[in-house]
């Protein structure tokens, strides 16, 4: 449902790789003068540490953990800068004291302070106003994150922030099933019962077979296309206003639904169960509608296109019989025209000499 923490992995990946080009690392570890004279109250030998967590925090909003994985090319960069010899390895303090120590000075120096209860409650506050406009929990994540980032907060763990995202837009999803489901009529409703039942004798359900996608364009395929979109037409949903529900997430109803069958669609409560279904028939019968446009257009071509060839295969055939009439007439003029200089021939010799020439 969420593509987890996709941009702090691919920032991290990025640090950790060596595939970035000598202008993004300028770009992203290049210390600030006020930067050296900061990292300069530190001992030596800890100053790289220093440095390296306050790039990453001000890139990421982030301390990085596995600092020795950090590329080398970045870690003696930053050694020229501070004017330290090159080095492979990062040294990290004992202490956990020290290393808790050298965070808050981190965090104090460049401004950023806890992802504490506040900033959560501040958070949760934003991220259900956008999900009220119908952002979707994936776009959201990385929204939330530049937010933060933004208003110089560290960021919580991406398990963390998934879950609270994950968390309001169940709750605001809810409300959402829930006002759809206060707009049905009953005819709709029953129409949606019809379309998760199993008929006699069949081992689908008719909601099951709209999630087929079309065969080739056939006139069978067409009719059965036709039949469908006619049955989604005749269960009402044309009347039901969904334009309060942003389009995206419309979308996104509809694709979460796709990969439902019709046991898990009717293990949901009926809110959740009959707002789905609404979002997926209004979406599918625009589908159906793009599909029969795609079969027809595929199948008049294929027409076209076997007529052409059928016309010209009976038209090679009639050229080949004419080239070869026109053939047959050559031979018998130039034999009637030679015939004269030779010697005399009756009428039957003639005639089979003709003979000769056409099977020649």
């Amino acid at each position: 449902m969420l593509d987890k923490s996709k941009t702090y992995l691919d920032n991290k990946r990025y640090s950790l790789s060596k595939n970035f080009s000598d202008e993004e690392m300028a770009r992203d570890w290049t210390l600030l003068d006020r930067d050296k004279k900061e990292i300069g109250k530190y001992r030596k030998a800890s100053r790289l540490l220093i440095a390296v967590q306050i790039c990453s925090i001000r890139l990421y909003g982030r301390f990085l953990s596995e600092v020795n994985e950090l590329s080398p090319r970045i870690v003696n960069y930053i050694n020229v800068q501070l004017g330290l010899p090159p080095s492979l390895t990062i040294q990290v303090p004992n202490r956990e004291a020290t290393y808790i120590e050298h965070r808050k000075n981190i965090l104090n120096y460049l401004g950023f302070r806890k992802f504490d209860e506040q900033a959560q409650d501040k958070l949760k506050i934003w991220i259900e106003e956008q999900a009220r406009k119908g952002e979707l929990p994936e776009e959201l994540y990385h929204q939330a994150e530049k937010r933060l980032l933004s208003e110089r907060i560290v960021l919580p763990g991406h398990t963390v922030l998934n879950r609270l995202i994950i968390s309001v837009c169940s709750t605001v999803h809810e409300k959402i099933f829930e006002s759809l489901y206060l707009k049905l009529s009953p005819e709709i409703k029953l129409a949606i019962d019809h379309l998760l039942a199993v008929p006699e004798g069949e081992q689908r359900s008719y909601f099951q077979r709209l999630k087929e996608y079309p065969p080739s364009a056939k006139i069978s395929a067409l009719k059965d296309y036709l039949k469908r979109y006619r049955t989604l037409v005749d269960t009402g949903i044309n009347d039901f206003d969904v334009n309060f529900i942003n389009s995206s997430f419309l979308d996104y109803l509809y694709t979460v639904t796709k990969h439902y069958n019709t046991k898990e669609i009717k293990r949901f409560n009926e809110h959740k169960r009959y707002a789905l279904m609404v979002c997926f028939l209004i979406e599918t019968q625009k589908s159906l509608l793009d599909f029969l446009v795609r079969m027809h257009d595929q199948y008049i071509i294929d027409m076209c296109r076997n007529s052409k060839n059928a016309h010209e295969k009976k038209y090679r055939a009639f050229r080949k019989r004419q080239k070869k009439a026109i053939d047959n007439v050559l031979k018998i003029t130039h034999l009637l025209l030679d015939w004269p200089e030779k010697e005399s021939l009756n009428k039957k010799e003639f005639l089979l000499k003709v003979d000769e020439k056409k099977i020649a």
